[in-house]
């Protein structure tokens, strides 16, 4: 590719002025930034991580150039991107460079091979299994990392939050060829996630600009999850855990160059930094998935002792192993070993004792973690050994959780001077592994997440007793103290509330909603080894009566929800979980107030009308138990025991983790209450009969557990699976249902289409209609967003569920475009040629003479052209959807063609996109049905003509619209 593009004047932009004057390090804002968007090659994941990198053949840089507020086009090696006055122009404008890759033969599938295989071969006598582990960074916040470079004067200086500033330094010099001395890094002070990554991209993009140019992340950062896939002999038999994982991590080794770095050629084989060692596990392995968290090396370390340690944990558990001497078996460092016994000595540990729950009836409970790394940027490498035992107590009334002891040790083999050696160091040394161990408890007042709120009065939570342990090699004093101490903590936690409560928890931070509603009750997380047969056709048939019962008992009414219990992290995590069930959506009436019910759902069987879920004690849910709340969105059944209707999408909400139910409940039991009596819902005979909802259920909602993640599927796709099919309910307008209004079983229907108040909700599947396949970029963005360049804009009820997707972390509308671009894998093998397809259909849908003859096209010219034509200039404001690539025109039904023309979009999904009026008061039936005749021999032309029109115009115009 050539290097021309990487300058602004090649980009077919107007060079911008130069700007040399700024010396200033506050950060650069207003009407002089710029922003960049980068667009990476397919399958990049998987081909850095061998040196293997697609290389760019060709772009169509001048088509981009020609988007509004374009300013510069970049390619260098494999890096693109473009820049341009707004974000949003440049994402428009990534999405037609058609960019065509050449990938190198040695990438791609041998390495997916190799890794899908499982450590050891799989006999008939083996099961395999999946566990996932969560750590998401308490200290940052939920935005999305970013970085501001600005090249002025031979220099580029950065403005970023990261903790590599050495690394991020080195290599721009490297990139730009610079001296280290000429690269400036100012931290922004915001506490996002490590920017290392969006800090070299920004400075690729400034580079001969001389305008500050702003990079954000594509999406918000995920937790860092790591995946566990092992076999357990059939029998029981106990075998090293070696032997039997494979651990993947949905993250790369942040040890090498950025992902920029390495699109633009940087090796990739030289790591040094820090590195852990797994004592009795393997080293996680990236996912190949394109969306993988980039992370800093400490929180990936973390991440993984939290996984490794716990599992462990889980391992000496079943096998009625004591944790301390399980571990001292399989440690293969002499030191390690010693300080393990020295901690345990101290902490009073008793050897000896299986790590599985002993304490139910008290809710004591204690637990072991150990790590082991090595920095390899010293001179000689310096190893590091800490580990952590933890004594903590479950209140049995309200699941409040409390550490009472920490025992802490601390080892290295090349000490430096040491930082706590006076007693007043050793009191903050202590103060701080007290207040870290309130922060994974996610407890107000020690945390540093967003999602504790500012104006919450921090809670009176008592430190815990903290004793240090000293180093055999200077038992005068402690070793130099660093955050490799802090490495063991949450795997210690989270092994003691397992020996409190029987409850595994496997992600930070420890919320205590998930405690205290959970803890008194270890029976339902049995373990996978302990369920048997018997028990299981036990259960089968007891849950059989119990969902054909027509009437179920009533659960009794609570005098109080204690809402203190709730932590600031499960109530801001209830609030999302709400907005992507679309809550507020349902459950608000036009003009009402939030929650409070009295909205009207059209059904094939009558008028629904939704309830109040305010917590008010008379008319909503203020009286309910979370028994009571559980019940009714796993199983739709009111408190009162009643039946309710399945256009309440429980048989989706089923599918919710238990954390994100409790979350929910959290967050509705703390907003305002409002009396608001319930519209009744009144349809006709039969179907005003609840009871008879017993028997929709046992044909149509016999599974009510929880998703369970697919071991053979990555990180990202189970999250978008998790997302689409629960909280989300997309199969709830997407999927085609039967004469008794239940969704269609079978693969081929699954997200096939359907309608929901009377609009087409389009199928997501391979049977969608759009002229274009949809990529996984493409889906991220009309979900973030409203509006896709090759497909159009959302409207009628998907408007709605877009400003709800806006408000959710962008790793999770990631999560679900990846997945759904999963179900049209044709979709990824078209993408380079997408942007010359919309050429051609664009080409297509010029006026011929049988079109220009048609009575449609003057009423089309007089109301439509102006904002839709695409060779009528300019786009003034908003978006300029085009009709040639929309899919609606291409859809084999004229229903979302026709809400539009006859009731407009008065409240687009995004403030940014223009509303479009409707013609319902202006135009007659059968103006309408010759503009939509025109339109569809027009921009659809291969398709053959609606039927029907003037019925279906004359029924929508009797219908009152949506947004």
């Amino acid at each position: 590719m050539s290097q021309d593009l990487a300058t602004p004047a090649a980009s077919g932009a107007s060079p911008l002025p130069h700007n040399n004057g700024y010396t200033d390090l506050t950060v650069p804002s207003g009407a002089q930034l710029l922003h960049g968007v980068v667009l990476r090659p397919p399958n990049w994941a998987q081909d850095i991580q061998t040196n293997h990198v697609a290389q760019l053949q060709s772009l169509d840089s001048e088509r981009a150039a020609r988007v509004p507020g374009v300013v510069h086009c970049v390619a260098r090696g494999s890096f693109v991107g473009v820049v341009a006055a707004q974000r949003a122009q440049a994402q428009q404008a990534c999405a037609l460079l058609d960019a065509s890759w050449l990938t190198p033969l040695a990438s791609g599938a041998q390495l997916q091979t190799t890794r899908e295989q499982p450590a050891t071969a799989a006999t008939a006598d083996t099961v395999r299994s999946a566990t996932r582990y969560e750590w998401k960074n308490h200290q940052a916040n939920d935005t999305p990392d970013w970085a501001i470079a600005w090249h002025q004067n031979d220099q580029i200086t950065v403005w970023v939050n990261t903790c590599r500033t050495a690394a991020l330094e080195h290599e721009l010099a490297t990139l730009l060829g610079l001296s280290p001395e000429s690269v400036r890094i100012v931290q922004h002070g915001e506490q996002t996630h490590d920017g290392l990554q969006t800090a070299v991209e920004a400075a690729l993009l400034a580079w001969g600009l001389h305008h500050p140019v702003r990079v954000q992340a594509a999406h918000a950062p995920a937790p860092l999850a790591l995946d566990v896939n092992e076999q357990h002999g059939a029998t029981g038999e106990r075998q090293r855990p070696r032997d039997l994982q494979q651990w993947r991590i949905n993250a790369l080794d942040p040890r090498g160059p950025s992902i920029a770095g390495r699109l633009c050629g940087l090796d990739n084989t030289s790591i040094g930094g820090m590195t852990l060692l797994t004592e009795y596990g393997t080293a996680p392995v990236a996912t190949s998935d394109t969306n993988l968290v980039t992370t800093d090396p400490y929180s990936y370390m973390a991440a993984t002792v939290f996984a490794q340690e716990s599992h462990f944990d889980e391992y000496c558990g079943i096998h009625q192993l004591d944790p301390v001497q399980a571990r001292l078996e399989q440690i293969s460092s002499d030191r390690g070993q010693q300080l393990i016994k020295r901690v345990a000595q101290q902490a009073g540990w008793d050897t000896g004792a299986p790590a599985v729950p002993t304490a139910k009836a008290t809710g004591l409970g204690r637990g072991i973690a150990y790590s082991h790394i090595v920095d390899n940027d010293r001179n000689p490498p310096q190893e590091m050994w800490s580990a952590w035992a933890v004594e903590l107590a479950v209140d049995s009334r309200s699941g409040a959780l409390s550490v009472s002891k920490l025992t802490v040790g601390h080892d290295a083999n090349h000490t430096q001077a040491p930082s706590a050696s006076t007693p007043q160091a050793q009191r903050a040394l202590k103060d701080r592994l007290g207040k870290w161990t309130q922060s994974l408890l996610g407890q107000a007042g020690y945390s540093n997440s967003a999602a504790s709120h500012a104006q919450d009065e921090p809670r009176d939570v008592a430190l815990p007793e903290v004793q240090v342990v000293n180093s055999t090699r200077s038992l005068d004093q402690p070793v130099a103290w660093g955050p490799s101490v802090e490495l063991p903590a949450a795997a210690a936690i989270a092994n003691a509330i397992y020996s409190a409560t029987g409850l595994r928890i496997r992600e930070t931070p420890f919320t205590l909603p998930t405690l205290s509603l959970d803890a008194q009750q270890p029976s339902k997380r049995s373990g996978r080894w302990r369920k048997s047969w018997l028990g299981g056709l036990m259960t089968a048939a007891a849950s059989t009566l119990v969902v054909a019962a027509a009437w179920r008992p009533s659960i009794p009414p609570v005098s109080r929800v204690d809402t203190s219990i709730f932590s600031a992290q499960a109530i801001e995590r209830g609030r999302l979980v709400a907005i992507a069930g679309d809550c507020m959506v349902c459950h608000t009436a036009p003009d009402g107030q939030t929650n409070a019910g009295g909205l009207g759902l059209e059904t094939p069987f009558g008028t629904i009308y939704t309830t109040n879920i305010t917590p008010d004690r008379e008319t909503g849910i203020g009286a309910w138990s979370y028994k009571a709340f559980e019940r009714a969105m796993r199983e739709g059944i009111h408190r009162d025991g009643k039946h309710l209707y399945p256009a309440f999408p429980y048989t989706a909400y089923a599918k919710m983790s238990d954390e994100d139910l409790q979350s929910l409940y959290a967050y509705l039991m703390t907003q305002p209450a409002i009396a608001a009596p319930n519209k009744q819902t009144q349809l006709p005979f039969p179907m005003n009969l609840r009871p008879l909802i017993a028997g929709w259920n046992m044909l149509f909602h016999r599974d009510r557990q929880a998703y369970a993640p697919d071991p053979e599927k990555s990180p990202l796709w189970n999250r978008g699976a998790y997302l689409v099919n629960s909280s989300g309910h997309c199969a709830a307008c997407h999927t085609p249902r039967n004469a008794l209004g239940a969704e269609k079983s079978g693969k081929n229907n699954f997200l096939a289409g359907g309608f929901a108040d009377n609009w087409e909700a389009p199928a997501l599947n391979k049977l969608s209609s759009s002229p274009i396949p949809w990529t996984e970029q493409e889906l991220f963005q009309y979900l973030r967003t409203g509006y896709s360049p090759l497909h159009g804009v959302a409207a009628g009820p998907m408007g709605p569920v877009v400003a709800g997707l806006a408000q959710l972390p962008e790793a999770d509308v990631q999560a679900m475009a990846h997945y759904l671009a999963s179900l049209n894998p044709a979709a990824a093998e078209s993408q380079s040629s997408h942007a010359a397809m919309a050429a051609r259909l664009e080409a297509a849908s010029q006026t011929s003479e049988q079109t220009r003859l048609m009575p449609g096209e003057t009423l089309f010219n007089g109301a439509c052209a102006v904002c839709h034509d695409s060779g009528s200039g300019p786009v003034l404001f908003g978006a300029r959807p085009s009709l040639a690539l929309n899919s609606n025109l291409h859809s084999d039904h004229p229903d979302n063609v026709i809400q539009v023309l006859m009731h407009g979009i008065t409240q687009p999904a995004q403030a940014n996109l223009s509303s479009m009026p409707g013609f319902k008061n202006s135009m007659s039936d059968a103006q309408m049905e010759s503009l939509l005749q025109y339109m569809r021999a027009r921009f659809a032309p291969d398709k053959p003509a609606w039927n029907d029109l003037r019925e279906k115009i004359a029924n929508i115009r009797q219908q009152p619209g949506h947004r």
